[in-house]
């Protein structure tokens, strides 16, 4: 009877209740509030329509990429590398290489030499391993890294893939780098 008093007594007063998740939750200005909006459980959205309101309750998965959206226009406007490195190191953490696509081109769009980290570097490979040649992660990794082609070292690196032991990987190095005209064919290749 006592827990049960001591419970009612913490809800009321707010110590229990859930952390109530605004809509504001991807308007951030640091790697803090980002990391924030990355590790929200729930977030009501309402949307005004033609009728008035809707309310939805997003999960995660929903709520993360649009934090790294946020977090993109973020690292953009700033022109800030650390900052999205920060926020990279975050999403990998938080939600996995691949989400962290859009980070990487952001990042490399302010300075090419960050194709070398070995952060944004897995976070570029991550794709080629897909068996599907269409994935959507593919598709988005293949204009970064041909982006990255353009740094001498990033290059002599990414030439190592094609003779990688995953296969998918391999073949989709080799078409990068046939794409770019940085080699003619690749051992294997058809």
């Amino acid at each position: 009877m006592r827990a049960c008093l001591v419970l009612g007594a913490a809800v009321g007063l707010g110590i229990l209740a859930p952390p109530r998740a605004y809509a504001d939750a991807f308007v951030f200005k640091d790697h803090d509030g980002f990391e924030k909006c990355m590790r929200l459980d729930h977030l009501v959205e309402t949307v005004k329509t033609d009728k008035g309101e809707q309310s939805r309750i997003l999960q995660p998965d929903e709520i993360q990429p649009r934090c790294v959206e946020a977090g993109v226009k973020l690292v953009a406007g700033a022109k800030n590398k650390d900052l999205g490195m920060q926020l990279v190191a975050t999403t990998k953490r938080l939600a996995g290489l691949r989400l962290a696509l859009d980070l990487a081109g952001a990042i490399i769009d302010i300075a090419i030499a960050q194709c070398n980290e070995l952060a944004i570097y897995e976070v570029l490979m991550a794709p080629l391993g897909d068996f599907e040649d269409g994935s959507a992660d593919l598709k988005k990794a293949r204009p970064i890294i041909k982006r990255c082609l353009k740094d001498k070292t990033f290059a002599k690196d990414f030439m190592d893939e094609k003779d990688s032991q995953d296969a998918y990987r391999a073949a989709h190095a080799c078409q990068i780098l046939v794409d770019e005209k940085l080699v003619k064919t690749c051992k294997g290749a058809k």
